[in-house]
């Protein structure tokens, strides 16, 4: 199974794919009770004993097909949760917090060692591990965590919760990136808000920088803002905790900054805010990395990336170039209908913006750090092919879209960057392979 965000059907069609099934079962239904119901009369009371005994078996068949109908339709409901909390399970392999593994921690607490890294671009979870990294000595740009993590090395689309993402799912990629850097990373979960607290203060007093996956938007400091969104905390007191925002004008603050703080009861509404739009199987989570065992074979990272990029999941939302075609067809087919003016992240333009650059600097990281390997400088020339793509389209979008003729264009433009991610996802699968 390849990645995905929590396995969401498209909605329209599962929306036809239920009437369907309900209309089946109600067929089903409807013909059993009828055959039970009608049978000719024959007269005589043998006859009349048979037609009893008839309708009593139909009308058990009946109800019985329409039982196994319903359960389908429950089982055809209930798996996309189903299969949503296997895959958080399989890629956070969580820790459930308990209140024996939560140590006594001082009033306040600060972490002296740890800079501040963020980008104007959207590069949250880039920048979160590039900062924890930085206290364990790595010293790399937003770029290679790009790479080792997968974070620009895909797309998604999911019409329901964001037009399009040029983003793949970043707590998987958390676990993949870890052991390239020599860490273990740990997750731990919990729906107790008082034990996350605690939990939070006694990791951060034993010195361990924390990265929280939190609603973005309900942070009082951030705008325009991110429903998905990472942050690294870095201290604490009595009220409230102190991180490091991700997303911000360019920097690399050197280590002790205060950081910006958010009142407790705020950074647990963002946090189960977020949990509760991914459906996790918890409210509350935290992520750790300690130091570890260090990986140097990167062919699982080549072949992740191209498996990302190139698309072809069979199951959840539409990813990759599939998610990229999938933007076109809905440009071309709804063009009078898009949304230009929200600037937040995973909006329309925002995203096509987003994977301007992110694929410019996915070319960029390629040639500075496999220089002289042919297969991979042809894949950064294509990176910045669907980069220039991307940017065409931005521009067509620019004054909004004035008829048929011009959402065809744009529509093309994107098809074009689309075939251009599949043929580096295969160059990047045919690496991995090796």
């Amino acid at each position: 199974m390849t990645t995905y965000q929590g396995r969401i059907l498209e909605e329209e069609s599962g929306q036809e794919d239920l009437r369907v099934i309900m209309g089946l079962v109600l067929l089903m239904f409807v013909t059993g009770i009828w055959a039970c119901l009608w049978v000719p009369p024959l007269g005589g009371q043998e006859v009349n004993v048979v037609q009893s005994r008839r309708r009593g078996v139909w009308l058990i068949v009946g109800i019985a097909v329409a039982v196994v109908a319903i359960a389908c339709v429950a089982l055809w409901l209930a798996a996309p949760g189903f299969f949503a909390r296997m895959y958080m399970r399989q890629t956070r392999e969580p820790i459930r917090l308990t209140r024996d593994a939560v140590g006594t921690f001082p009033t306040e607490y600060h972490l002296d060692d740890v800079p501040w890294i963020a980008t104007r671009e959207w590069f949250c979870q880039s920048n979160s591990l590039a900062m924890i990294a930085a206290r364990h000595g790595i010293d790399e740009p937003a770029e290679h965590f790009c790479f080792l993590t997968g974070f620009t090395y895909g797309a998604s689309r999911q019409p329901e919760r964001w037009a399009f993402m040029p983003y793949a799912d970043p707590e998987a990629g958390f676990g993949i990136a870890a052991p390239y850097l020599g860490l273990v990373r740990r997750t731990y979960v919990t729906d107790d808000p008082s034990l996350y607290l605690d939990a939070l203060r006694t990791h951060l007093s034993q010195g361990y920088p924390v990265r929280v996956a939190l609603n973005g938007c309900m942070l009082p400091e951030m705008e325009p803002c991110a429903s998905a969104h990472s942050e690294v905390v870095v201290g604490y007191d009595e009220g409230g905790f102190f991180y490091y925002e991700t997303v911000d004008e360019l920097q690399y603050l050197p280590p002790g900054e205060e950081g910006i703080w958010v009142a407790e009861r705020t950074l647990l509404d963002a946090v189960a805010n977020w949990s509760g739009a991914f459906s996790t199987p918890w409210r509350y989570a935290l992520t750790i990395f300690e130091a570890g065992p260090a990986e140097r074979d990167l062919n699982p990272v080549w072949a992740r990336n191209g498996e990302l990029l190139a698309g072809g999941s069979r199951f959840g939302p539409l990813q990759g170039a599939d998610a990229i075609e999938a933007l076109a067809a809905d440009v071309e087919e709804r063009w009078a209908e898009l949304d230009l003016t929200n600037t937040d992240f995973g909006g329309l333009r925002c995203g096509i913006e987003a994977a301007s650059y992110t694929r410019r600097s996915n070319a960029a990281y390629l040639r500075t750090a496999f220089s002289g390997q042919m297969d991979v400088e042809r894949a950064a020339d294509l990176f910045d092919g669907a980069a220039d793509r991307y940017k065409d389209a931005l521009a067509e979008l620019e004054d909004g879209v004035a008829d048929q003729s011009e959402a065809q264009r744009i529509a093309n433009t994107l098809r074009e960057a689309a075939a251009l991610e599949r043929e580096i996802g295969q160059i990047l699968l045919t690496r991995g392979r090796e």
